[in-house]
């Protein structure tokens, strides 16, 4: 059930309602009646991207559905894409709330660009206008929106840090919370360059996540006309159960 929740929670990230793709159902089993659901081809496909690959039978599963997938779409469909979604949409969560811890700790709201650049600075040795340059992102674009997987979350973790910081040492202040952003942000550098061997100014930028969803919306709008039965023939359902 792990799994259906989370595909579930795809769903809702990408502006579908989770229950146009799994649908409330019964079964009987040994007599009894057991709640299940039954799933659209789009929900299969999600439930697999969420499961575990090490098991035999979900890495099948993920290969034919990932095929059907990329042949409905104009391009193929990243196994990391569902996790750039979700991890671009915690990220908006911790920039919120990090703004408000910072402003409990006596920062004004038009210092708040100030202060997160500390954290871009700590982290990438330049100021976020040069990082966008450097990467080659539009000013008008926001950058996170071009981060892959790996960068999203060294940024998530820099501001969730960033935040548990700054409540448990009790800052203060413009410029012990500029510190601190920064301070932060070179641990995380230090440690990505630790783990990888690269600056994260060095990752590779990816495609426009705004992208990424509309392809993902595309693949479910075109699977939805595959899950229509025939006139000939019922449809089969498929079930998970509780």
């Amino acid at each position: 059930m792990n799994v259906i929740t989370k595909a579930m929670g795809s769903c809702a990230r990408l502006g579908i309602d989770p229950t146009e793709a799994f649908l409330r159902a019964t079964c009987i089993d040994d007599g009894k009646e057991i709640s299940t659901y039954k799933l659209s081809r789009f929900a299969c496909f999600l439930v697999s991207m969420h499961a575990d690959s090490k098991k035999p039978e979900v890495a099948k599963a993920k290969a034919v559905l990932a095929a059907i997938a990329d042949r409905l779409v104009e391009e193929r469909i990243a196994e990391t894409d569902l996790g750039r979604i979700e991890t671009r949409d915690d990220l908006k969560a911790a920039e919120r709330s990090l703004s408000g811890v910072a402003q409990d700790a006596g920062l004004e709201s038009h210092h708040f660009g100030i202060f997160k650049d500390a954290g871009f600075r700590g982290m990438y040795n330049m100021s976020l206008q040069r990082l966008m340059e450097y990467k080659g992102v539009d000013a008008k674009m926001t950058l996170y929106d071009f981060m892959g997987l790996e960068e999203l979350a060294g940024n998530l973790f820099r501001v969730t840090q960033t935040a548990a910081r700054v409540k448990t040492k009790g800052v203060r202040g413009l410029p012990a919370l500029q510190d601190t952003a920064h301070h932060v942000g070179k641990e995380v550098r230090t440690m990505m360059i630790k783990n990888s061997g690269v600056a994260p100014e060095k990752l590779a930028i990816a495609e426009n996540i705004t992208t990424v969803k509309r392809r993902l919306k595309s693949a479910n709008s075109a699977m939805k006309k595959l899950d229509r039965p025939s006139k000939s023939k019922g449809s089969s359902p498929n079930l998970l159960p509780d």
